[in-house]
């Protein structure tokens, strides 16, 4: 077939389709069997509460509860009860992780003080007559778990972000950073990498700060005032980096309690101290810093918010950090509660949100665990009304996801096999609802799915009538939905087993208080608001788009996604390459591609037509839905990625250089980023072996169909 053959078959194709998919959301149904879905759908939507959603979230958020505290304990014992109250069979998943803990810390500026004393930098956010949360005496200093311990005086380097570039754009000035102690601000990366690269570049410690240009005074009012980052304000969180998820001692396997474990010394844990501050203390050194200014060409990215020119290195200043941590192996636990199939019970859909916090955590993860329950509420009320799902709901409360996405990895990895057998897909709902806009994550073939439901949801403060797709895609067509990277409790189920996965959330709250002791219900409901009309929004999406997976005769996943955004992400590879300076040649696989959109839309096509003119008999029905199933696992690899065994997904990981963004196509983008030729050529096989796979599943399906076969 030439190419111009191909693009007037794929414009045919697109039309034909797209026609089909405007006539209404509800196409994986035939005619007859919408009403009953509709009916189950509405009654689901009228079970979300504010009163509901409020007092909950104030349940869940009345304490502090940092994952194996007592705390944790406390609301691990509160989850299951209200899932046992409302008559789901839960399960309680232990786990023994290694996790961290802080015991002491210091930041003093050396000479700084009254009479030539050490200026002492304060690591806590100070409490606020506006604020009954912010004194529990459960709440910590400032920490950044798993730092090294240690006790160090040495000279400042501002590193901006420090993200790689930062680091490669410090190298190629001369900088030496060995034995210094880094200033870097939040953004731009995980901060684990800012720590991995610290140490690989040799410095002596870190130190990390919330700079007001991204999230305080310069984008609005400070708590208490407004909903910004104060000066005090401190963002806590996990700097592990590893290759792998989960618990850093038992890769691959649970973390039970007798579990096997790696010998410490053998983990890339940090070595060098860490720790994070706010900007009322960063102001305190860099305000000090006497050494070489910024360069130029980097003024504009890496000057901060606060009122003075920032330097580059710290001259004669010298800054104390001691950092003392206990690390041990400690246990907590999942809670999952589950609302068994009326039709098919082994086939399942998961809901998921993690429950440990930093502190309170009214918005992370609170604001998506309150969702968690309020749509298992809802369900059990539907099924009460008669409206049972045909597959197994599952609502997962993840334990010790702050310390790097551990309970759901340890829950996949003891799971592994019946997960891979039964789960149809995974929806995460981590810190969801922080305002009215709504935003989404997926794999290709949930996309259409969370734009068709997204079609009967109310849009919250909007005029009657408008609805949450309207508002999300604003002048566009199509909204922006986002690829899964890394970063939250989808990455076991997407990344390791190829379970179609996606991320539901809303934001546009004015302010942050991410991480910080200030993540509390009095923040929540100052700058989110205390009508929780997003969050009824939110369940609403939520309640469809599950009824939808576990009720669908044929499963609602688009096998034509794949290859439609799978040329975006080689184009983008292409464009990367260029950048690089690196010559891949990619035009094969491009070409692979090509046809595999014409076929998949012809295919899905013929398949739409046959549900809706009722030529799939209901034995044909499971044939059908096994090669759905299939799809997603088509890009699995047994030999996982280069470098990161543990991701095994060659469509989307984690970006390895900054932890939280999507790498798409990875296998080939390390390859690239490498600029190794052997291995791009031997990528470019993997993924052909992969989309003839994918290309194999899908042409089965015509031949299961009454009268139809692919030509």
């Amino acid at each position: 077939m030439t190419p111009h053959c191909l693009t007037l078959v794929f414009s045919l194709a697109c039309t034909s389709l797209a026609s089909a998919q405007s006539d209404d959301t509800l196409r994986w149904w035939p005619p007859q069997d919408r009403p009953a879905q509709m009916a189950m759908e509405s009654a689901l939507s009228a079970v979300p509460t504010g009163p509901s959603l409020r007092t909950y979230h104030e349940l869940f958020a009345s304490e502090p509860h940092v994952a194996g505290t007592e705390g944790d304990l406390r609301n691990i014992e509160r989850l299951t009860k209200a899932f046992v109250e409302l008559g789901l069979e839960v399960h309680v998943h232990e786990f023994w992780a290694y996790l961290a803990y802080p015991e002491d810390a210091a930041v003093e500026v050396i000479g700084a003080g009254a009479d030539g004393a050490n200026l002492s930098l304060s690591l806590k956010e100070r409490d606020l007559a506006e604020d009954s949360y912010d004194d529990d005496p459960a709440l910590t200093i400032g920490w950044n778990a798993y730092s090294g311990s240690g006790d160090i005086t040495a000279s400042i380097v501002y590193v901006n972000y420090g993200t790689r570039e930062d680091f490669q754009a410090l190298a190629k000035l001369g900088i030496d950073l060995n034995g210094k102690i880094l200033l870097a601000r939040y953004g731009g990366n995980f901060r684990g990498y800012k720590a991995k690269f610290a140490e690989a570049a040799g410095a002596a410690g870190l130190i990390i700060f919330t700079d007001p240009k991204d999230s305080g005074f310069v984008k609005g009012d400070v708590y208490p005032e407004g909903g910004w980052a104060n000066d005090s304000y401190i963002q806590r969180g996990s700097i592990k980096a590893l290759d792998y998820s989960g618990d850093p001692l038992t890769p691959f396997e649970p973390a039970t309690e007798d579990a096997r474990r790696r010998n410490i010394n053998s983990v890339a844990l940090p070595k060098i101290p860490v720790q994070p501050i706010g900007y009322g203390a960063a102001q305190e050194i860099l305000s000090r810093m006497n050494g070489d200014p910024l360069p130029e060409e980097f003024k504009e990215r890496w000057q901060g918010g606060l009122p003075m020119e920032y330097k580059l290195s710290g001259g004669d200043l010298r800054v104390r950090l001691m950092v003392k941590q206990n690390r041990k192996v400690t246990r907590t636990a999942n809670v999952l509660a589950e609302l068994p199939g009326a039709i098919f019970p082994d086939e399942k859909i998961y809901i998921g949100c993690h429950h440990d916090a930093w502190c309170h955590g009214a918005g992370d993860p609170l604001a998506g665990t309150m969702l968690l329950y309020e749509a298992a509420k809802s369900f059990v009320q539907a099924m009460k009304d008669g409206h049972r799902p045909a597959r197994t709901i599952v609502f997962a409360n993840w334990g010790a996801e702050e310390f790097g996405i551990i309970g759901s990895t340890e829950y996949v990895e003891q799971y592994r096999d019946e997960l891979t057998d039964q789960v149809i897909a995974y929806i995460n709902l981590d810190a969801a609802t922080m305002g009215p806009n709504f935003h989404s994550s997926a794999s290709p073939s949930l996309k259409q799915l969370i734009m068709d439901v997204t079609k009967l949801v109310p849009q919250a403060g909007a005029e009657e009538g408008t609805k949450v797709f309207d508002a999300w895609r604003g002048e566009k067509d199509e909204p922006s939905i986002g690829n899964l990277g890394g970063g939250s409790d989808h990455i076991g189920f997407y990344c390791h087993l190829g379970i179609p996965s996606c991320g539901i959330g809303s934001g546009g709250a004015p302010g942050t208080a991410y991480h910080s002791n200030y993540d509390n219900i009095a923040w929540y409901q100052k700058t989110v608001g205390e009508d929780y009309e997003p969050a009824i929004m939110l369940t609403r999406v939520v309640n469809r788009l599950a009824a939808r997976l576990a009720n669908a005769p044929i499963l609602p996943l688009d096998m034509a996604r794949y290859a439609k955004d799978g040329r975006t992400h080689l184009h983008d590879l292409a464009a990367r390459a260029k950048k690089l300076e690196f010559e891949a040649d990619l035009l094969q696989l491009q070409e692979w591609l090509v046809g595999l959109q014409v076929k998949s839309q012809s295919i899905q096509e013929q398949l739409l037509e046959a549900i809706g003119t009722n030529l799939i008999p209901p034995n044909f029905q499971k044939q059908v839905n096994q090669r759905l199933f299939r799809l997603e696992k088509c890009w699995l690899s047994d030999e996982g990625l280069p470098e990161r065994p543990w991701y095994r997904n060659l469509y989307a990981a984690t970006d390895p250089y900054s932890g939280y963004a999507a790498w798409m196509l990875p296998a080939l983008r390390y390859a690239i980023e490498a600029k190794d030729e052997v291995l791009v050529r031997e990528q470019i096989d993997q993924y052909r072996i992969a989309l003839r796979r994918l290309e194999q599943v899908m042409s089965e399906i015509p031949g299961l169909i009454p009268g139809r076969a692919f030509e």
